[in-house]
């Protein structure tokens, strides 16, 4: 009976140890899948993903980064999103003072306000992430900021702009579809 109460223990404490996903923490329960879709591979070739056929989609890079961004440019802006996609070469430590330069930097450079983040995992990597929101050209914004410690001396960067106030989680989801399908290229 005493190794029942253990055991029974025991699997309480393991099922509680979930790790703590973005997916989960921002509340998207549906997954969006993309019919027709291209891959774009970072100019660098650190990533690829799969994005609409139909988007627009640009290519950036230089010697610390390789950035790739695209949006749905046949829809009015607050009815789509932007994604953005960032390898950087340098170092960050995701602990409470990343999290600190990062909420001041959204409020008093970004002018928004954040109110949702935390520490977790996104693709098995650690991150951190959070939910901002404000005002920009006269519409609400939101934006979502995902920080992946991928090596010692490498991140990648993932964002995701929200215009207007009309299905904002959705988009924010579907956002979030389009960035599990990023690919780590080593």
């Amino acid at each position: 009976m005493k190794y029942l109460f253990s055991l029974i223990g025991l699997i309480i404490i393991l099922s509680s140890c979930k790790k703590n996903d973005v997916r989960s923490a921002i509340d998207c329960t549906t997954i969006t899948n993309f019919a027709e879709t291209k891959e774009i591979s970072g100019f660098l070739k650190h990533f690829k993903l799969e994005v609409p056929k139909s988007w627009k989609s640009e290519l950036y890079y230089d010697e610390t980064q390789s950035r790739f961004y695209s949006a749905d440019t046949s829809k009015q802006l607050t009815d789509t999103y932007i994604i953005d996609v960032t390898w950087h070469q340098g170092e960050i430590e995701l602990n409470e003072n990343f999290e600190q330069i990062i909420e001041n930097d959204l409020k008093q450079n970004e002018q928004l306000t954040p109110f949702k983040g935390d520490f977790g995992y996104f693709k098995d990597l650690p991150c951190y992430y959070n939910l901002a929101k404000g005002k920009n050209s006269g519409f609400t914004y939101h934006y979502l900021q995902i920080y992946l410690k991928s090596n010692v001396d490498e991140y990648y960067h993932l964002t995701t702009k929200v215009y207007g106030d009309e299905f904002v989680e959705e988009r924010i989801c579907e956002s979030l579809s389009l960035f599990e399908g990023i690919i780590f290229l080593k």
